[in-house]
């Protein structure tokens, strides 16, 4: 099941019960765990056009001029910057008619190694390392470490994972 959250429309309240979950479910609902995605219309970032899907961004205050109707603007996350060990970690998805898609935790598929993802083995715990998705952590002096999921057995030949981050992270000195 995906939910998609509009911050303009926060509002929506989701209820699952736990005792019922893997029985059946409502018409249209999957099988696997909900994801979380956000949908920013109106964003106006030129620059995300340049984004792939899977890239780890964080958010930033925007206090320019010509700011959007957020006040924010996205960065790619980086464990060679220590505030982005502080904020929230979100997933990008993908950036159309100015609106940002972003997910905070749920499932994601690669087919392989080409961008964000470069290296996944099943069961393993994934980090930021770099601007990279990885099942190694950094281990460059002055970076962060902080687990933000799981490589996910599947039947379909895909490396997938499951993007939920901690909020607990250790500065490497």
């Amino acid at each position: 099941m995906t939910v998609i959250v509009s911050p303009l429309e926060q509002q929506t309240t989701l209820s699952i019960n736990a005792q019922t979950f893997g029985g059946s479910l409502p018409f249209g609902v999957s099988t696997s765990l909900m994801e979380l995605k956000y949908s920013f219309p109106a964003f106006n970032q030129s620059d995300l056009s340049n984004y792939t899907k899977g890239d780890l961004i964080v958010f930033n205050t925007d206090n320019t001029s010509d700011k959007n109707i957020y006040s924010a603007t996205v960065e790619k996350a980086s464990t060679g910057t220590e505030l982005h060990a502080t904020k929230s970690m979100m997933v990008f998805i993908e950036y159309s008619n100015d609106t940002l898609i972003a997910m905070h935790k749920g499932y994601l598929d690669f087919d392989d190694y080409t961008g964000p993802l470069s290296s996944w083995e099943v069961g393993r715990t994934i980090y930021a390392n770099g601007n990279s998705i990885s099942i190694n952590p950094s281990s460059e002096s002055g970076s962060w470490v902080k687990s933000i999921g799981f490589c996910m057995a599947n039947s379909e030949n895909k490396k997938r994972i499951w993007f939920e981050p901690d909020s607990t992270y250790l500065i490497l000195q």
